[in-house]
């Protein structure tokens, strides 16, 4: 019953897997073309956003473009963490919200799992 709290978990659970990802396949993540720049150089991996973790596997076909679209959406939404901005928007999400980032979070699970299948011999 504390629907901003799953909304926040799953962002930074979101954020951590794809995080490891990006650290670990940190050669293919830095070549894409979405990849984040700072003067002309790629942004170590490390220091991504999770908007750029998501902008990037989803260039990458890590995740399908109907999961990173709502995993934008639940980015969006952990933003609220910031109590000030939660209280200007009036934010109060339902637990109805709270079940759609979790099954945001299930696809995106799904699509990690099927990647790491297709890579495993």
């Amino acid at each position: 019953k504390a629907p901003l709290a799953v909304i926040f978990l799953v962002g930074s659970t979101l954020e951590g897997l794809l995080m490891e990802l990006a650290t670990s396949q940190s050669t293919r993540f830095l070549a894409a073309s979405s990849a984040p720049k700072v003067k002309g150089a790629a942004k170590p991996v490390e220091k991504w956003t999770l908007a750029e973790l998501i902008a990037v596997s989803r260039e990458l076909g890590v995740l399908g473009p109907d999961v990173s679209e709502h995993a934008d959406q639940v980015r969006n939404f952990r933003n609220y963490i910031h109590p000030r901005r939660q209280l200007q928007e009036k934010f109060e999400p339902r637990i109805e919200t709270a079940e759609i980032a979790q099954q945001v979070l299930r696809a995106a699970l799904a699509d990690l799992s099927k990647l790491a299948s297709s890579s495993t011999p």
